[in-house]
């Protein structure tokens, strides 16, 4: 009949797309995590950066792989008891998460540095979306990259900059002033 002819291509579609959403989910599980987790330990070996990596299997299905950058004193503590106690403030430096997501895709996002109890954090940021076909080594460095560049702008946070879009204009001898308009 030609009044479903839509309907059948849509659920020949569906069905493809579960078939899909299966096959990415086992290979989640057969390769995929082997993959991302051999591709983050040895970018943080050629690169010296400290992380702890872990894989989230609470959540069958749903798991994740951590790279998290740790925490220690920030440097900013307060005077307790009359000045005679010190209360450090730790400052988290940001995590890198790989997740499975429900359709078999996997998401990278990020969260951002905050010192605990003084800094609110910001919301994690996503970075992609993935389906397994898509992951190789250049995407792991990008999304590395990604993290590292949002983590250094953090660090370098100017609240009359935030975007690092504005220059300071050049003052002093040699330079000439601007012109007034009239």
């Amino acid at each position: 009949m030609e009044k479903y002819t839509a309907i059948k291509e849509r659920v020949g579609k569906y069905k493809t797309m579960l078939d899909q959403v299966t096959k990415w989910r086992a290979t989640w599980s057969k390769s995929l995590k082997k993959f991302i987790l051999k591709e983050v330990k040895k970018l943080l070996d050629a690169t010296d950066l400290v992380a702890t990596v872990t894989e989230e299997e609470k959540i069958k299905g749903l798991e994740a792989i951590t790279i998290r950058l740790g925490s220690k004193k920030s440097g900013i503590y307060e005077m307790a008891d009359g000045g005679n106690e010190r209360k450090d403030f730790f400052k988290e430096y940001g995590t890198l998460v790989y997740s499975q997501l429900f359709n078999g895709k996997v998401q990278a996002w990020m969260t951002f540095p905050f010192i605990e109890g003084l800094i609110e954090p910001r919301p994690p940021k996503l970075i992609g979306i993935y389906a397994p076909p898509e992951f190789n080594e250049d995407l792991i460095i990008n999304n590395v990259e990604t993290f590292l560049k949002d983590l250094i702008e953090w660090e370098n946070y100017d609240d009359d900059d935030p975007n690092g879009q504005q220059r300071p204009q050049q003052i002093g001898f040699g330079m000439t002033a601007p012109e007034d308009e009239e």
